[in-house]
């Protein structure tokens, strides 16, 4: 791969000619880089791709128009719902495992280049709001009675759904 810091996803899902290629995220060589040279080489990859995981499980569910939001506030949702997803796989025991303090650190490294855009269809969400929305993708996770559970995506979802006012309301007002 190129040295582009472009991170796409493929999916074949209602091409009307299919051309037989699995679902994908592909991730460019300029994204691993600039990681590497801001300190967050071993954790934020996988970070990164757990986003696009959650994503893609987006895509499966039909869960970018299962909503009654529109522009900026319906994107800072799928991309809220991205990282709370992509959280909770980093951080569950069979997922990637990973620590979640050391997750959540390098969260909030990478989500200080997150947006403040409030009126931008392109909205992520606030840095205050993103790491709201991991911190409560990792709790589901780590406070889980059975640890060894992987809770439904639509489960998932319907629990995102209920605490998404809690994670955008400190910041909702800017």
């Amino acid at each position: 791969m190129g040295s582009g810091t472009a991170i796409c996803q493929y999916s074949e899902k209602g091409d009307p000619q299919p051309l037989g290629i699995s679902d994908r995220i592909i991730m460019g060589d300029g994204i691993l880089e600039a990681m590497q040279a801001i300190g967050l080489g071993n954790t934020a990859p996988r970070a990164i791709l757990g986003h696009e995981f959650g994503h893609h499980m987006q895509y499966e569910n039909n869960l970018f128009d299962n909503t009654a939001l529109t522009g900026p506030e319906a994107t800072r949702r799928t991309e809220l719902m991205a990282d709370a997803f992509g959280t909770y796989f980093l951080t569950h025991s069979r997922g990637e495992a990973l620590n979640t303090k050391r997750v959540l650190d390098s969260a909030k490294s990478f989500y200080q280049v997150g947006d403040c855009s409030f009126s931008s269809n392109g909205h992520h969400g606030t840095p205050n709001q993103r790491i709201a929305a991991s911190t409560w993708g990792a709790s589901v996770a780590n406070e889980a009675a059975n640890q060894g559970h992987i809770l439904p995506s639509m489960k998932l979802d319907e629990m995102f759904e209920a605490k998404l006012p809690d994670i955008v309301k400190p910041d909702a007002t800017k």
